[in-house]
């Protein structure tokens, strides 16, 4: 059933740097066994209308998520925004629907 693994992350701590940027600091969760899968046309069509771009799904035990508004793909290393929660009735899983973030943004 699983196919990857995600890390969710938690900020911890924000603020600047000596320079004045935004700064943060994260805590990362073990790996979590992940099934990934790309985004169905309803995932796409939900993101436009609520001014997102769907990128990814993915779909965890859901006592494994505590709300975190972000996560890892552990394969490929892109970090994703959480932009959607489901849980489905009658499971124990829970389905993230991402969004990639851009290069360099912490």
């Amino acid at each position: 059933m699983w196919n990857g693994s995600i890390v969710l992350m938690k900020t911890i701590q924000t603020g600047q740097n000596t320079n004045g940027f935004p700064q943060s600091k994260y805590e990362c969760s073990e790996e979590i066994p992940a099934d990934i899968s790309d985004t169905t046309r309803t995932d796409e069509v939900v993101g436009e209308q609520l001014g997102y771009s769907a990128d990814i799904t993915v779909e965890i035990v859901a006592c494994n998520y505590a709300g975190e508004s972000t996560f890892k793909d552990v394969g490929t290393g892109i970090v994703y925004d959480v932009k959607r929660t489901y849980k489905p009735p009658k499971s124990m899983n829970i389905i993230l629907t991402g969004e990639a973030r851009e290069h360099g943004k912490a």
